[in-house]
């Protein structure tokens, strides 16, 4: 028996696991064969997923609901507490944009179909602005301080530790902080068939990971360094700030996880960015 997870480094917990043997431990006992699939970029999870590459992978909310209404066969395993890291949608400190609203007609960088597409899908609804009403611009995944400022944009959706780096930069001001807009929790998930058909391991990798966020939570020092060290960048001490504010946890999914997702896929069709209403509680079942 085998599991193959996908891991990249804006997930901490697989990030963690795939680089810390002694976690890894209880997997290979039951799993004997497991194999990590590292990338820079968590967009690419669902594909990865769907072409058999991984077994099982983690994101933010938008990856799995843009799956789901692309019919893809992908099931949630768990989620974690929410992340309210810091950052949000900034903006330069003598910006025009004060409100929500005054995004209308501006230009704002993130990484698309991340979670943060969530994020703006939020702002946007919460503004009554329509989708087009702002410029979207793509930015990497990996993307550090000095890319947000390069890109020219009016406003930017960044955290740590991209952000803290944009804030030694520039003067800047957050117009809307990432816990106000979105829970912004981790998702794990795996190929539907495979799920279906290895339901120990599905349950030995949501233990595994659920243990690796505990672990993490005890050692910063050792995941801050760990993090800084990845294509995200990032000084360990701005790791460190970051970390000891986080929340840590994974567990099962419930009823107020599935109404967030349920939420944002209605904002992704309302506003097009995905093809069809999808009912998301279809994932969670495997159906």
């Amino acid at each position: 028996m085998s599991i193959i997870i996908g891991t990249h480094p804006n997930n901490l917990a697989t990030w963690i696991l795939s680089h810390v043997d002694a976690l890894q431990e209880p997997l290979r006992r039951l799993a004997q064969d497991v194999r990590f699939i590292r990338y820079d970029d968590g967009r690419r999870t669902t594909g990865l997923l769907v072409e058999g590459v991984i077994d099982v992978g983690a994101t933010g909310s938008t990856p799995p609901i843009v799956a789901q209404a692309q019919k893809l066969d992908v099931v949630y395993l768990a989620t974690s507490e929410p992340h309210p890291d810091p950052g949000g949608i900034v903006v330069p400190a003598d910006s025009p944009i004060r409100t929500l609203a005054d995004l209308r007609g501006r230009s704002i960088a993130f990484t698309v179909g991340s979670w943060q597409t969530h994020a703006l899908a939020v702002a946007v609804d919460r503004a009554g602005l329509a989708w087009d009403d702002v410029t979207v611009v793509d930015i990497a995944a990996t993307a550090q301080g000095e890319d947000f400022l390069a890109v020219g944009t009016d406003s930017w959706l960044v955290v740590d530790p991209a952000y803290s780096r944009l804030r030694q930069l520039a003067d800047v001001r957050v117009v809307a902080p990432t816990q106000d807009l979105v829970q912004n929790r981790s998702v794990f998930f795996g190929r539907g068939s495979w799920v279906r058909e290895h339901p120990s391991e599905a349950r030995a990798f949501v233990e595994a990971v659920a243990a690796t966020e505990k672990w993490a939570a005890a050692h910063l020092d050792e995941v801050a360094a760990l993090l800084s060290r990845s294509s995200r960048g990032g000084a360990p001490e701005t790791w460190r700030t970051a970390l000891a504010t986080r929340h840590w946890g994974v567990h099962a999914v419930d009823e107020r996880f599935l109404a967030e997702q349920q939420h944002a896929a209605d904002l992704f069709h309302q506003f097009g960015v995905i093809p069809k209403a999808i009912t998301v509680v279809a994932a969670e079942r495997g159906q």
